[in-house]
């Protein structure tokens, strides 16, 4: 399995050679510049490897573990799909998008935790309307919304990829109802309708309250468009069972901006990554410089604490550890226990790589013999000599 040969990082360094370009940053964004760029590299440290047959040694540099890291989230997201294994029903399930249009952008930049928050809560309070509602079903449903704010070119677009099973809960009977219409979840026009009108609501009962701050001029010219405009709510294909389920979460939850298999060329001038667009349903390349790449990327970082991935109804955690095992037993399925992911054992079965396995004699096996400590700020000033050496080492130094 061979790595990408250029990355995210490496177009960051290029960007932002000197830590005082980023003095301008919001703290998240500079937390994210700083893990991504020193990721599997000597200054986390890590520990050193050794073949008890042949005593090849080579060393394996720490992860920075954060969200925004284009190399940090598969084990998260494995781990997160056992997790969810355990929750999905045998019925079928549906993918909406809920989007806004471009010009609340501004807003969404200048307050993203409270918009992005805002997007959560209007989709599920559409979902949650429409559910309870006798035409429609008449029963509590649940959701999982997974938050992008990105396009395939890295462009600022937040939307909220929602996975609905198709049928809700009457917890006071302990009966499962399943949709009216099989076909689609609710018609997309209600949906949106009803989309935009929360959403318009929430907005104007904050800048009223003056959690907002927004020019009222602007606000008031604004508000005839955004009425008018589309709220898009884009319902796809629903999905064929319960495993297709649990793939597209795996696609979706963890996803970053953009990954390093997409970066095709770097340049100190230029920057050439593949996108899809989705127009016209082909694949391109687009070339940016390093600046400006590093600009669209870091733009989708999250503020701290943000949760991008939220559970409602009888999904969410208040409710779920009491109405799951009751809708399980009615739909006559047993509750799957939540099992610990292992990345030797999943990269054995899946791709048949031992990870333990020596490189170079394909007989011994891998074993730590020592601890690199982490090197950062200014090593020499901090650590003993001989310790500066060791974190320094390459991997040629083998």
């Amino acid at each position: 399995m061979s790595r990408p040969r250029w990355e995210v990082a490496d177009v960051l360094r290029l960007a932002y050679p000197s830590s005082k370009d980023a003095l301008h940053m919001p703290n998240a964004v500079k937390k994210a510049l700083y893990d991504i760029t020193r990721c599997r590299t000597e200054a986390l440290g890590g520990h050193v490897i050794k073949c008890q047959k042949c005593n090849h040694r080579q060393i394996s540099y720490n992860s920075c573990r954060n969200r925004h890291c284009p190399k940090c989230q598969f084990s998260k997201r494995e781990q997160w799909i056992l997790n969810r294994e355990s929750e999905v029903l045998p019925v079928r399930y549906f993918h909406i998008v809920f989007t806004v249009p471009h010009q609340l952008n501004p807003m969404m930049k200048q307050y993203p935790k409270i918009m992005y928050g805002l997007l959560f809560k209007a989709a599920w309070k559409t979902v949650r309307t429409l559910g309870r509602d006798q035409k429609w079903l008449g029963a509590q449903m649940g959701m999982i919304g997974v938050l992008h704010t990105w396009g395939q070119n890295l462009s600022f677009h937040p939307h909220l990829h929602c996975i609905i099973p198709g049928g809700g809960f009457l917890s006071s009977i302990n009966r499962w109802v399943s949709l009216r219409h099989r076909a689609f979840l609710f018609p997309v026009k209600v949906m949106s309708a009803l989309f935009r009108r929360f959403l318009l609501e929430a907005l104007t009962t904050l800048l009223d309250s003056g959690q907002l701050t927004w020019k009222r001029d602007q606000w008031r010219s604004l508000l005839p468009q955004l009425k008018a405009s589309s709220f898009n709510v884009f319902a796809k294909t629903p999905f064929a069972g319960p495993k297709q389920v649990i793939n597209y979460l795996g696609r979706y939850s963890h996803r970053v901006a953009i990954t390093n298999t997409r970066i095709k060329q770097v340049t100190n001038k230029i920057v050439t990554f593949q996108y899809r667009d989705y127009r016209t349903k082909k694949n391109g390349h687009l070339s940016l410089s390093p600046q400006e790449f590093a600009r669209r990327f870091l733009q989708h970082v999250l503020p701290k604490g943000f949760s991008k991935i939220r559970h409602f109804g009888f999904l969410s955690n208040r409710s779920k550890k009491k109405h799951l095992a009751a809708i399980l037993l009615y739909l006559g399925r047993k509750q799957k226990t939540k099992s610990v992911f292992d990345a030797v054992q999943y990269f054995s079965m899946h791709l048949n790589i031992d990870l333990t396995l020596c490189p170079i004699c394909k007989k011994g096996k891998l074993r730590n013999i020592d601890v690199i400590p982490a090197c950062r700020g200014q090593p020499k000033a901090i650590l003993p000599t001989q310790t500066f050496q060791v974190c320094t080492l390459s991997k040629q130094s083998f």
